[in-house]
């Protein structure tokens, strides 16, 4: 589910998908993993390693939103970048791609966490 996600939020530029619904992929796949091997330890860690995600996606949505500002632009005014990697060539970056990694990170935390959290005060075992 993890894999497909990726595929969603990459197509969704142009085509049906992006972010949210590619977040919501990743984090469903996530939650069935932690039912089908459901552990104490295993639900700490995923809630400790997923917690910050939301963060993370908040702050790489806003921050593509004030590219456009700092560009001269309005807020959240697509821009695109060229970045030369080492050994790998030219890499096309644009910001609306940076909103919908944002969007899918900040999905995948909160979903994830919400079930997890209600997942918590019952017996799975």
């Amino acid at each position: 589910m993890v894999v497909a996600s990726l595929i969603v939020l990459f197509r969704g530029h142009n085509l049906p998908g992006g972010g949210f619904i590619g977040g919501l992929l990743a984090g469903g796949g996530i939650v069935i993993y932690v039912m089908a091997f459901y552990s104490h330890p295993l639900l700490a860690k995923t809630i400790r390693y997923v917690a910050p995600l939301r963060v993370i996606g908040l702050i790489l949505a806003l921050g593509s939103g004030l590219i456009g500002i700092v560009a001269g632009q309005s807020f959240l005014h697509a821009q695109w970048f060229e970045l030369d990697i080492p050994m790998m060539g030219s890499l096309a970056v644009n910001t609306p791609l940076i909103f919908d990694v944002g969007v899918y990170l900040t999905v995948i935390g909160v979903m994830v966490m919400m079930i997890l959290l209600l997942m918590e005060d019952r017996r799975w075992s």
